[in-house]
């Protein structure tokens, strides 16, 4: 698999700085004001560029929110899990796409710790958080299933994979959220992942 390495251009620094600065503001206004006092056209005042430019990069005040984090996490997963080996064990390929996806720096832990702590006080928010969530595990069911070969919605083994990984990330999170970033939680959901498949075999 050939992968692009070339650096973004000028144009393509731009929208994602300003995809950044929506999404600082949003999270610094949310956290000051709350989630359902804040409007689309303070956190486009606060990130310092017009209404109509927040529509290009987010549909709704709520996918400000996890917007960019579901399409970066996904998009990844897929990634990683397309680069994988067609020789190496579903199960072990999973492991290897799932450690790519760890967060990474303090900054990025912080951003993360202020989206659940918003979740947690506005509970419709969570809806946005489980479709994410729905879609990693249905992305490892179907990568499961075609590297074996069989029909992602009656292999057992694929769905029972997927969901011991999304189990794994929601829980690993939540307990990470819990202790306000204290714990690591790549060591969190390597120990959820580990207990939920200790049981299950290479495949079949």
């Amino acid at each position: 698999m050939t992968v692009d390495h070339a650096a973004p251009t000028r144009r393509e620094r731009k929208k994602l700085a300003t995809r950044q600065a929506l999404e600082d503001a949003a999270l610094r206004l949310f956290a000051a004001q709350g989630y359902e006092q804040t409007t689309v056209e303070e956190i486009a005042e606060a990130a310092d560029v017009a209404v109509r430019t927040f529509f290009r990069y987010f549909s709704s005040k709520q996918d400000v929110l996890f917007g960019e984090v579901a399409s970066d996490r996904l998009g990844r997963l897929h990634t990683e899990l397309a680069a994988r080996p067609l020789t190496e064990a579903p199960l072990d390929s999973v492991i290897a796409a799932m450690e790519k996806l760890d967060l990474v720096g303090t900054d990025e832990e912080q951003q993360i710790l202020a989206r659940l702590d918003l979740m947690r006080h506005q509970p419709t928010l969570r809806i946005r958080y489980l479709e994410l969530i729905n879609s990693m595990r249905q992305a490892i069911v179907e990568f499961v299933a075609d590297r074996s070969d069989t029909d992602a919605r009656r292999d057992m083994y694929a769905l029972l994979v997927a969901a011991a990984a999304a189990a794994s990330w929601e829980t690993s999170l939540s307990l990470w959220a819990e202790s306000g970033g204290a714990l690591s939680l790549r060591e969190l959901r390597r120990q959820a992942f580990a207990s939920l498949t200790a049981g299950l075999p290479e495949r079949p």
